[in-house]
């Protein structure tokens, strides 16, 4: 297949699912991680989409990913709680720490919970979000065990991974204020994207094997870094936020910050919930995130035909829009889930009968 579909979201979770059942995974947990990869692609964020199936199909075959587990809890107190991920599945891992995480701050205010040897957890944005409708404020960390693709400020090598954090606070009377953002200068599944895309990324993004910026996307594989957020100019912000995050991560979780013995591909995922409702009365604390939001947003706008924008507007924009026209999947997302269902051993005809009830683009 060498064009774009307009997929429809749910024949897309479909597909996804009974792919991952094929692997291994059971109904219930397939459906879960199919509906969080779909979400991503669409929010607009196809580097943590259905493009991650045949990732998880492969993780499954080598033992990276065990199906059928839960988190178990290693410690546990009343307003904190480590747990095992034991390698299941990301998504399944994350939502129950972040539900866990809002539970304990509706009686405590705040709560940390951290959860170590988890697969990938996706997109961060979905917990916080997850977060703000139980009403929470909440942090997120996550880093990745054995790959170091992000070369620390004045290195060549990488030494640390992509070390996402996002934030969130509930808005009154409006949507949430979503942040999700690597400490990386880009995501690296946005690199791969381009990568199979046969297209170069940005000036600024990558560094080769020499240390020498390049927009080959191929040289990322091929022993090259991407560099931390801020880029060749000022990395050095991104680097210092990128460390906070593999130990707040890492070392609070116990599953380890990145390292040269870190040999099995997992995340480490720490959430902080905070309850508002407990720190002041009457809803203060989202009655001013709205007036601050709408002050913000008051601001003459620097370009006559765009307006100022809220984190998080730019996925429920978009999300809107691809509910209401379509969900735009690549060819190159196309071949992936075509090999992905040949590796898992699915029958062809799951995704031929899915390109052709799916109208081109």
């Amino acid at each position: 297949m060498s064009v774009d579909l307009l997929a429809r979201p749910r024949a897309l979770e479909d597909l996804a699912a009974k792919i991952l059942v094929a692997a291994g995974a059971n109904a219930d947990e397939a459906t879960a991680v199919a509906r969080y990869l779909v979400m991503s692609d669409l929010v607009g964020h196809g580097s943590h989409g259905v493009l991650r199936v045949k990732q998880y199909v492969e993780q499954i075959q080598k033992g990276e990913i065990v199906c059928r587990v839960e988190p178990v809890v290693v410690s546990e107190g009343q307003g904190f709680a480590v747990l095992e991920g034991g390698l299941g599945f990301g998504q399944i891992g994350a939502e129950h720490a972040t539900r866990l995480a809002c539970a304990k701050a509706k009686t405590q205010a705040i709560a940390l919970v951290a959860l170590r040897n988890i697969a990938h957890v996706g997109r961060l944005g979905d917990w916080v979000e997850l977060a703000a409708e139980q009403g929470c404020v909440s942090f997120h960390f996550v880093n990745t065990l054995s790959m170091p693709r992000v070369a620390p400020w004045g290195g060549r090598e990488g030494r640390l991974s992509t070390n996402p954090l996002a934030w969130g606070m509930p808005v009154a009377g409006g949507a949430p204020i979503i942040v999700d953002l690597t400490t990386s200068v880009v995501a690296e599944g946005k690199v791969r994207l381009n990568r199979d895309a046969g297209k170069p990324v940005p000036e600024g993004w990558i560094v080769d094997r020499e240390g020498k910026s390049t927009t080959d996307a191929k040289a990322l594989y091929d022993g090259g870094s991407l560099l931390p957020l801020g880029g060749l100019e000022a990395g050095h912000k991104g680097y210092a936020l990128s460390l906070m995050v593999d130990l707040m991560a890492g070392a609070i979780s116990g599953g380890g910050a990145s390292g040269a013995d870190r040999k099995i591909n997992c995340n480490n995922f720490t959430v902080i919930a905070i309850d508002p409702t407990l720190l002041a009365a009457d809803d203060w604390i989202v009655t001013e995130a709205a007036r601050f939001s709408a002050w913000l947003k008051s601001a003459t706008p620097a370009k006559a035909d765009k307006s100022v924008l809220m984190p998080g507007d730019v996925e429920r924009n978009t999300r809107a829009r691809q509910q209401r026209e379509g969900l735009l999947l690549s060819a190159g997302a196309i071949k992936t889930l075509t090999d992905a269902a040949a590796l898992a051993g699915a029958p062809v005809k799951l995704v031929e009968d899915f390109i052709s009830a799916t109208p081109p683009n």
